[in-house]
C-alpha cells in the first residue's frame, strides 16, 4: 500500500515536471513571422521557424522577423499612428529644408533574416527598425528629395518622388537589412511660418506668371483671328478684282469689227446718225 503511494506521487511529479518542461520548451512563432533559432552551442540555424507552437531546448534563443507587411508612421500629429511628433526634415535643390510626414509599408525577406540576424549581432526585427532604419531614413530620403524643388515635394506631383523614393530605399534596405520596401510615401509637408511666406509668395508669383502668360495667349489668338480676317478680305478683294480684269478682257477680246457695224447699224436704225463707241456707247450726232 504504502510502495503504491510512493509510486503513484513519484508518477505524477514525472508528469508534472514533464508539463513544466514542455511549458517552459514551448515557443510560439505568431503569424505572419518567422524565428531564428540561436544554440549556445551550435549558434546560428539556418533554418527559421514557421507559424505555430514549437518545441525548443532551453539552449536555445528565439528572435522574431516579421514577413507580413508592416507599416511604419513618421508623423507630425499622434492621431495619424506616431506616439509624438516624429515628422523629420529634408533637404531639396533649392537648397531648403522642409519638414515631412512619411510611411513605409515593408517586411523582412524570409531568405535573408539568418544572415540579417548574423549582422546585426543577434537584433530581431522590430529593434533593427527602430535602432537602425529609422536613424538612416531621413539621410536616405534626401537623396531623393534633393533632386526636386521645395514647390516640388510642397505642391508637386508626389507620385513621381515618391515611386522614386520607394524604389530607392527598397534597393538600399534589402542590401543593408533585408528589408523589402512596398511602398514608401511623403505623406504631408510642414513648413513654418518663413517657410510658409514664401511658399505663398512663390504660388502668387506663379498665379501671376500664368496668368500674364495665359493674356499673351489670348492676345496672340486675337492678333492670328484679325490677321486670318484681314487676309481673308485682301484673298476676296484680289479675287474680285482678277474677276473683273478677266471678264473685260474677254468683253474686249469679243469685240470685232462686225460687232461695231452691227451695232451702229442697229443704233442708226434707231436713234439716227450716230457713231459708235465699242458696242454699248452711242453718241447722237445732231
Amino acid at each position: 500500500m504504502k510502495k503504491g503511494l510512493i509510486g503513484g506521487i513519484s508518477l505524477a511529479f514525472i508528469i508534472l515536471f514533464t508539463l513544466i518542461s514542455l511549458i517552459i520548451c514551448t515557443e510560439r512563432i505568431p503569424v505572419g513571422y518567422v524565428g531564428v533559432v540561436y544554440s549556445m552551442s551550435g549558434g546560428v540555424k539556418d533554418e527559421t521557424l514557421s507559424q505555430g507552437w514549437h518545441i525548443i531546448s532551453p539552449t536555445k534563443k528565439i528572435k522574431l522577423f516579421t514577413i507580413s507587411n508592416e507599416q511604419l508612421l513618421l508623423t507630425k500629429d499622434k492621431r495619424e499612428g506616431s506616439d509624438s511628433d516624429e515628422s523629420f526634415r529634408v533637404s531639396t535643390s533649392d537648397d531648403a529644408s522642409l519638414a515631412i510626414s512619411f510611411q513605409m509599408s515593408y517586411r523582412f525577406n524570409p531568405a535573408k533574416v539568418v544572415n540579417t540576424y548574423k549582422r546585426f549581432k543577434g537584433m530581431d526585427g522590430e529593434d533593427i527598425v527602430n535602432q537602425r532604419v529609422r536613424t538612416v531614413l531621413k539621410s536616405k530620403i534626401s537623396e531623393i528629395t534633393t533632386n526636386y524643388s521645395l514647390m516640388d515635394i510642397y505642391s508637386g506631383n508626389r507620385a513621381e518622388i515618391n515611386d522614386k523614393i520607394t524604389e530607392y530605399l527598397d534597393k538600399e534596405f534589402d542590401e543593408e537589412f533585408g528589408i523589402e520596401v512596398i511602398d514608401a510615401s511623403i505623406i504631408d509637408a510642414h513648413p513654418d511660418k518663413q517657410l510658409k511666406k514664401a511658399i505663398n509668395n512663390r504660388i502668387e508669383a506663379l498665379q501671376k506668371k500664368q496668368q500674364a502668360q495665359a493674356e499673351q495667349e489670348t492676345a496672340k489668338v486675337e492678333a492670328g483671328t484679325k490677321l486670318i480676317q484681314a487676309q481673308n478680305e485682301a484673298d476676296i478683294k484680289i479675287t474680285k478684282a482678277k474677276a473683273e480684269a478677266e471678264a473685260n478682257t474677254i468683253i474686249s477680246a469679243s469685240i470685232t469689227n462686225e460687232l461695231i457695224k452691227m451695232t451702229e447699224a442697229e443704233a442708226r436704225k434707231k436713234h439716227g446718225w450716230v457713231t459708235t463707241q465699242g458696242v454699248s456707247a452711242v453718241v447722237t450726232d445732231k
